[in-house]
Formats: structure tokens, C-alpha cells, sequence
């Protein structure tokens, strides 16, 4: 009789550990799954002033301001993949940061290489690094993420436009190791924060390396909004600090909640075809500015 009592507690032990594991794993299905850029977008703000006004003004070929260069290369890409990139026991912008073992517990900063698959040059030359149709993107990987949750989300990156230029062509000082120079070789930094991506097809974009207020600011269309950037609710600040994504800082004045300009005079070049998506509609738009400023790779668009 005792032993009868013992099997059924046992039983019912069992039950309760299979009932409750069930339900963990049930709440785990139900989690929705980060996308790949909300894990890379960070809410940082400052008070710093723009360097740029408008995606006319870091179009490939654009005049430039101050110290402040618009991107070398504009391209429509696919992005396929994330790598570790390199690691710093302090910040990159010390006299002499020092290179660590990516994922050392030293490591204050961490810039992950997300590979993007080259599906067209739209304007400007694409510099070193540009290898087998790919440029790897430094982006700085946020605190708390992981390089295997990117991977494990890697089928929501979507495709889009980048504005970028070689990291090595933008360093301002030579690198102070030899592995953080191969590394400036073997990357493209995104200028101006200029990274606009479709998630899905026809989806509305998102712009993940700056803020909501700037964004909007940029997709903005003569006052109609093209598409909507990634959301931001704890942002508070409209005008974030310049960092090294975009480029060295420069007088030029701030611009916030402006309508873009156009930097060209005359009449626009007609194009032959801008669609109806949001990527599309963005695509005519810049496609028009590097018409404008003769760096469009394919004239026959213009």
C-alpha cells in the first residue's frame, strides 16, 4: 500500500514536470521573434547637429560641406548574412583602442559585418572590399544581442538601399594594429546613416541606424510620407550626435523637420519606371538625384 502511494506521487510529479514544460514551451512560440534591425537599432540621442539635410546631399557625386563627404556608392543589395567584425577593450576613437577576442568579456564595443549581396550599383564606384558581389556593412552590435540571434532572424533583414563608402578611405588616422587595418580593408561604413530597408516585400521601410524623428525627415516626399522608419518610443531627441557612421563634423546647419530639397537646379530627368512599393518609390527618388549629379551608373534610367 505504501509503495502504491509512493508510484502515484511519482505519477503525479511527472504529469505536473511534462503539463509545465508544455506550457513554457507554448510561451515561447507565442514570443514574437526580433527582427534582424530592431536588434541592431540602438535609441541613442544627443544635440548635435546634422551633417546633411537631405539624401541629395550624401548622393554619390553630391558638392560637399565643410569636412562633411557625401557617400562613394549607392547600392541596392539583399542582405544574407552577419560576422563577427572586430572587438575594442575601449572605444575605436581612443588614441590607441586595443583589438580583443571578439567575444572577450573585454570587449566595450563590438562592430558586427553584415553582409549585404550586391544586387545593383545605382551610382558611385564601390571601394575596397567589395569582393564576389558582397560588401560587408560595419554596424556597431548593440549590448544584449547576440551574433546567433541575428543569425536565427536572418530571414527578416529584407533588401534595400546604402548609401556607403570604404572604411579605410573614411579612417581618419592610420589604424593602430595591423588586424584593425586589414579589418578598415575589408569593410563599408554606412554614410549617413544611410541604410533603408524593405523587410518585406512591399512593406513599409525602416531606417535602423538613426532615429525616428531623422527618418522621417529623410523618407519624407514633398510632405507625403513614402514609408515608415523603424519605431523608436523611448526617443526623445531629434537631432542625435554625430558618430562615426556618418562622417567628420562639420558647420553645416541643422535641418530639423525641414521638407528634403532638391540640390540640383532645373528641370528633374523623367524616369522611365518608379513602381508603386515603397522600396520602388525610394529607389526613383534616388535614382533621380544621381541623374542629377551625373554619378548614376545606368544612364539609360535617367
Amino acid at each position: 500500500m505504501r509503495n502504491l502511494k509512493l508510484l502515484t506521487t511519482v505519477a503525479a510529479v511527472a504529469v505536473a514536470s511534462t503539463a509545465g514544460c508544455a506550457a513554457q514551451q507554448s510561451a515561447a512560440q507565442r514570443q514574437p521573434e526580433r527582427s534582424f534591425w530592431s536588434q541592431l537599432h540602438t535609441d541613442a540621442g544627443g544635440t548635435g547637429q546634422y551633417l546633411f539635410d537631405s539624401l541629395d546631399d550624401i548622393t554619390p557625386g553630391a558638392r560637399p560641406s565643410g569636412t562633411f563627404r557625401p557617400a562613394a556608392a549607392l547600392v541596392e543589395g539583399t542582405v544574407v548574412g552577419v560576422e563577427p567584425g572586430i572587438a575594442y577593450a575601449s572605444g575605436d576613437d581612443s588614441p590607441t583602442p586595443r583589438v580583443v577576442p571578439y567575444e572577450s568579456a573585454e570587449a566595450a564595443i563590438r562592430w558586427a559585418s553584415v553582409v549585404v549581396k550586391v544586387d545593383k550599383v545605382l551610382a558611385g564606384k564601390l571601394g575596397r572590399g567589395y569582393t564576389g558581389g558582397q560588401i560587408r556593412l560595419r554596424v556597431e552590435q548593440p549590448t544584449g544581442t547576440t551574433l546567433d540571434g541575428l543569425r536565427q532572424s536572418i530571414g527578416t533583414a529584407g533588401r534595400g538601399l546604402f548609401y556607403v563608402d570604404s572604411a579605410l578611405s573614411r579612417a581618419k588616422r592610420r589604424a593602430a594594429s595591423p588586424q584593425a587595418q586589414a579589418y578598415q580593408a575589408s569593410v563599408h561604413i554606412p554614410i549617413g546613416q544611410g541604410v533603408f530597408i524593405e523587410e518585406k516585400p512591399g512593406a513599409a521601410l525602416v531606417a535602423p541606424l538613426t532615429d525616428e524623428n531623422r527618418a522621417a525627415q529623410l523618407l519624407g516626399d514633398g510632405g507625403e510620407q513614402t514609408a515608415q522608419p523603424t519605431p523608436t518610443p523611448t526617443s526623445t531627441s531629434p537631432q542625435p550626435t554625430p558618430t562615426s557612421t556618418g562622417a567628420s563634423p562639420s558647420g553645416r546647419p541643422s535641418s530639423t523637420g525641414a521638407t528634403p530639397r532638391s540640390t540640383a537646379t532645373g528641370a528633374a530627368p523623367q524616369l522611365r519606371s518608379a513602381g508603386d512599393s515603397p522600396l520602388a518609390r525610394l529607389r526613383g527618388r534616388v535614382q533621380r538625384s544621381a541623374c542629377e549629379t551625373g554619378t548614376a551608373t545606368d544612364r539609360s534610367a535617367c
